[in-house]
């Protein structure tokens, strides 16, 4: 449905006559920042206290997935309630179409005022459907004071914390380099402890000026009627994170708060997507979700009240970025399938990843060859078909059982859910399976 269409649609006459108070929402999304690294989310050689409390003072989810490991695709998203290939917005820096609608139309035709500070990603033409735009210059304030007082407001504020390049200087005291907790995935060695150092030092400027919105909620009087959402547009920017499908590249933090309607210090294992923030916010606000939108609300699962259908899968998309590679995945809670639909190609980090101290180190270690063989899996010239791993005995993804009679039916069967959401959803990919009522299945072929 067409922008302009949505004006006129039954959406729009549902949205008349609604009467209750609809909550103010804002929005806090952080730039390449991986599920495990915050204070609350069990990394203590971190620094957030502003986030600590509001996890302490909320919920937090541990699954919470993108739709893509890229920054605006994923943002696209987290908009529209859709995947990007579904809305023309796969490629990185590809600008929202001007026909698809996004979560900002119902929640404006409410009466919601729809500010937003900073990295939306979406283009020009999109940074003009809201109603106030700040850039880094801009004060948090200006919003507070310019919006309508007599409305909801829905509040946006896109971070560049903590994206890359890295310098000294982003906190005082700088987290300590010894202190750092190397994730499996990246060899330990100096300079990659360093690294991590300039990543935790983002995150923590990122939570302090995170404390400077929750102090305006404070002082204005909203905090009782606001949902605060805050998370990650894709993983840590370090390879095989950012950019990838394994687990630190598409599981990011999640945190919501609602005083009085969500249950404070609640642990949540359920699986959720970014394409349910959409809808999430619309039934919030008293609305229904359009039908185009692929996500499903999880307000009840927020509030603890009413029924809640739990996914079964999440599923994500890597495609153009600064090179092309175009993978597909789908994870269960405990499994997870990724297709590689480019494998004669090796593992090509983006080039913010290619410039890091940490990618440096790797390449040094792999010619040294004191690599371990996990990390050695990165310098691979090719990569295979298809990679399944076993999330609970294998959380690190780093034993593929793609070729492994002993897991055909979970190979089958996520074979089958993956190319069935790749059919649903419009994929510009060849799906593994044929469906739709043609004899037979078949698997992806070598030749792809």
């Amino acid at each position: 449905m067409r922008r302009r269409e949505l004006l006129a649609s039954p959406l729009a006459a549902a949205m008349q006559g609604q009467t209750a108070s609809p909550p103010n929402i804002v929005f806090l999304i952080s730039d390449d920042h991986s599920a495990p690294d915050l204070g609350c989310m069990g990394n203590s050689a971190i620094r957030t206290p502003h986030l600590d409390r509001m996890a302490a003072g909320g919920m937090r989810f541990t699954r919470c997935f993108v739709a893509s490991p890229q920054c605006s695709p994923n943002r696209s998203a987290i908009l529209t309630g859709c995947a990007p290939h579904t809305t023309s917005t796969s490629r990185l820096h590809t600008p929202m179409p001007d026909w698809e609608p996004s979560v900002l139309e119902p929640l404006k035709q409410r009466g919601y005022f729809a500010g937003a500070f900073r990295k939306v990603h979406q283009g020009a033409a999109f940074d003009k459907r809201w109603d106030f735009y700040g850039d880094a210059r801009t004060p948090f304030s200006a919003f507070f004071d310019k919006r309508p007082k007599d409305r909801p407001f829905f509040l946006h504020v896109g971070f560049t914390d903590p994206h890359r390049p890295y310098a000294p200087g982003a906190v005082t005291p700088p987290h300590d380099p010894a202190h750092m907790r190397v994730p499996a995935f990246l060899p330990d060695t100096p300079d990659v402890r360093k690294d991590l150092a300039f990543y935790h030092d983002e995150i923590s400027r990122m939570d302090s000026e995170c404390g400077q919105v929750f102090a305006l909620l404070r002082q204005h009087g909203l905090e009782d009627n606001t949902l605060v959402i805050f998370t990650g547009d894709n993983g840590m920017p370090f390879p095989r994170a950012k950019g990838a499908c394994y687990d630190p590249g598409i599981n990011v933090p999640l945190l919501a708060r609602w005083p009085g309607r969500v249950p404070a210090g609640i642990v949540r294992q359920q699986l959720i997507s970014h394409v349910d923030l959409a809808p999430t916010w619309l039934t919030a606000a008293g609305l229904p979700v359009p039908g185009k939108m692929q996500g499903r609300s999880f307000l009840n699962l927020l509030t603890n009240s009413g029924t809640y259908a739990e996914r079964d899968t999440v599923f994500s998309e890597r495609n153009w970025h600064d090179n092309f590679d175009p993978i597909r995945s789908v994870r269960t809670a405990t499994h997870k399938l990724i297709f590689n639909a480019a494998p004669h190609f090796p593992y090509r980090p983006a080039l913010d990843l290619e410039n890091s101290l940490s990618w440096a180190s790797i390449l040094e270690e792999g010619r040294r060859g004191r690599l371990k063989p996990e990390h050695k899996q990165m310098l691979h010239p090719t990569r295979p078909l298809l990679e399944l791993y076993d999330l609970t005995a294998d959380p690190h993804e780093f034993h593929n059982l793609g070729t492994s009679t002993a897991h055909s039916e979970v190979l089958s069967d996520l074979t089958s859910r993956l190319s069935g959401w790749m059919e649903e959803t419009l994929d510009f990919l060849p799906p593994g399976r044929i469906r739709r009522g043609q004899p037979g299945t078949r698997d992806w072929p070598l030749n792809l």
